[in-house]
């Protein structure tokens, strides 16, 4: 199986969720050796978190539903 890559510009949404809230990563980050990202709601960028490249691209919590721009470098 290929490894998934997070990208800064991806937009996720959370799965399951009520609200349907998505959220775009703004930046990726090394974290004790874990690949994490800074997401940032696509409603108000002021409610942002930091979250696991491995729980983000887990389809159980979260599913991409964009695309970064072209030209973005892999995290």
């Amino acid at each position: 199986m290929a490894k998934k890559q997070v990208l800064v510009g991806q937009v996720f949404q959370t799965v399951g969720a009520t609200n349907g809230r998505s959220w775009r990563v703004r930046e990726t980050v090394t974290l004790f050796g874990i690949p994490h990202a800074r997401v940032v709601s696509t409603e108000d960028e002021g409610d942002a978190k930091t979250l696991s490249c491995l729980v983000l691209v887990d389809s159980n919590y979260y599913r991409m539903i964009g695309s970064p721009p072209a030209g973005n470098v892999a995290a």
